[in-house]
């Protein structure tokens, strides 16, 4: 309506949203064809009708959803950077014990500890030059070799002792955190402050003491988790507007994250899904393809490094009343029914080693096809996920380094506020389910909702994307690790599960403020 023209009053549905140009809808009635005539101040989108300031009105609505806000995202990344510094260093530095599976010795890297420590008391931060002879070196390939390497270079720049201290590791995450929270900012949708919001729980959760303590450590974790926080920007960015050049972006910190650690293979199909979305119809098909390329490039990658002992002698058979009848139907010897539940520092398994070596091992997936055929076993299994899920933390490795003046073990919780959340689903294991079909429904509704621009429905797809990659991880760390540290190995599932927390308030939020029903025409472009 103009200004020359007078208020007509209340309108019929039809005559406030007319249908959509070029629509044969009551083409047959030439009448109905007149009053369903479209206005002259109402253009069709495909139109390329101008504004008052002579720029096209798609041009003008693109420009409107891809405003990144640049001095905000700045100010929250640095300030976020900051914060983590402070988090991890102030007062003393922290991180998390043990010696992630000895990785940093494929840099030539060794850690000589305290002969009186078992290794999970304390954090040992310094790691010197070794020449590795033999197998004591483990003959893998991880993408957190990548950031060890740069933390070898910062060392002596930050005046740190050895070849490689872990605390210049914590300044290189804590400064790539606040990286991911400024990009965040940029393409978040949505205004200045709700922008800044959402980044700031991101930042949160970074600095949080069930994560902070992975970014002073030797494993892969914090590899990957900072790698996930890129890709999240990657494909907000991605969905917003599909390009050549931002589909490239989103590569590079899938590879950094997909190549971390072999259970991290699950993100093949969930990315490929995620990039997908895109492309309009056919997804579920190219889905299902890309689900069973992912689980063949699984079974490849894990099927030599697979701890079978771990996933039957400490899962299926714990506390089995039926062990040798189980050990049969996975192709192992009965005879080895009495090593059921024990630890491999056991005197009655060291005493059946050899026997246990000269039986055929079984396979992850013919682990998984006991799992199908004895239900009670999976029931279990999976319970003892969600409760890796819900510990969020391991209790028993420390937080603090030898000489801080700490007791053995002590941990800290300088920050925690999603360790608090997490009480409810420590009490209650089986929230963790509900809290990701809550998130999938919530990005459900934004990307069904008529009202919002296609930038604000990227909220929506990656509400719908995180779950689903938090139950594959799950279902694979299950399958793979059983009850064998299942905390620490839950570690990329809980930083998911605990993503859900703001993409769910975020999507809840785009909800809510656009109730009001819109034509689909009207927001196709």
């Amino acid at each position: 309506m103009t200004l020359g023209q007078k208020d007509p009053g209340p309108m019929a549905w039809g005559d406030r949203f007319p249908e959509e140009p070029g629509s044969t809808k009551h083409r047959w009635w030439p009448w109905k064809e007149r009053s369903h005539r479209r206005p002259a101040s109402v253009a069709a989108p495909d139109s390329g009708a101008t504004t008052h300031a002579g720029e096209p009105a798609e041009k003008r609505a693109r420009r409107a959803g891809i405003r990144r806000h640049p001095l905000v995202a700045v100010v929250v990344g640095v300030v976020w950077a900051a914060v983590m510094q402070v988090r991890l260093f102030l007062g003393g530095p922290v991180g998390l014990a043990g010696f992630g599976e000895n990785l940093p010795c494929r840099l030539g890297l060794a850690n000589f500890r305290n002969p009186a420590l078992v290794g999970w008391e304390h954090v040992q931060p310094i790691w010197t030059s070794h020449a590795w002879t033999g197998e004591t070196c483990p003959p893998e390939f991880s993408t957190a070799l990548l950031t060890q390497a740069a933390g070898r270079w910062l060392t002596p720049l930050l005046g740190y002792p050895g070849a490689l201290d872990l605390r210049a590791l914590g300044v290189l995450f804590a400064l790539l955190v606040g990286v991911v929270c400024g990009l965040l900012v940029a393409v978040t949708p949505g205004r200045p402050l709700f922008r800044a919001g959402f980044a700031s729980a991101v930042g949160l959760l970074y600095a949080d003491a069930g994560f902070a303590g992975y970014l002073v450590s030797p494993y892969a974790e914090p590899t990957a988790l900072v790698a996930a926080g890129f890709l999240v920007v990657a494909l907000l960015l991605l969905w917003e507007r599909p390009t050549a050049p931002r589909v490239l972006a989103t590569a590079v910190p899938a590879l950094l994250l997909v190549g971390a650690r072999p259970e991290y293979v699950t993100f093949v199909p969930v990315i490929g899904f995620a990039l997908l979305w895109v492309r309009g119809r056919r997804v579920v098909a190219l889905m299902v393809a890309t689900w069973i390329a992912g689980l063949g490039v699984f079974h490849t990658a894990t099927e030599a490094r697979f701890d079978d002992r771990g996933a039957v002698f400490e899962t299926i058979l714990y506390d089995d009343p039926t062990a040798a009848a189980d050990l049969t139907s996975l192709g192992l010897d009965p005879e080895l029914a009495p090593a059921a539940g024990l630890p491999r520092e056991h005197p009655t398994w060291a005493a059946l080693a050899d026997r246990y070596h000269r039986t055929a091992h079984p396979s992850p997936l013919r682990v998984a096809g006991f799992y199908a055929t004895h239900p009670w076993h999976a029931v279990r299994t999976v319970g003892w996920g969600f409760q890796g899920v819900a510990g969020l933390r391991p209790h028993y490795l420390g937080s603090y380094p030898e000489g801080a003046g700490k007791p053995e073990g002590e941990q800290e919780h300088r920050v925690a506020v999603y360790s608090t959340i997490w009480e409810v689903f420590r009490k209650g294991p089986l929230l963790v389910l509900v809290l990701w079909i809550a998130t999938a429904g919530a990005g459900y509704l934004v990307v069904r909702r008529r009202s919002l621009t296609p930038s604000e429905k990227t909220m929506g797809r990656l509400a719908a994307i995180l779950p689903l990659a938090a139950l594959a991880q799950f279902a694979v760390v299950v399958l793979v690790h059983g009850r064998v540290e299942t905390v620490r190995h839950m570690a990329m599932t809980s930083w998911l599960t605990a993503m859900c927390v703001p993409v769910m308030a975020a999507a809840v939020a785009l909800v809510l403020t656009r109730l009001r029903p819109v034509p689909r025409w009207q927001h196709r472009h």
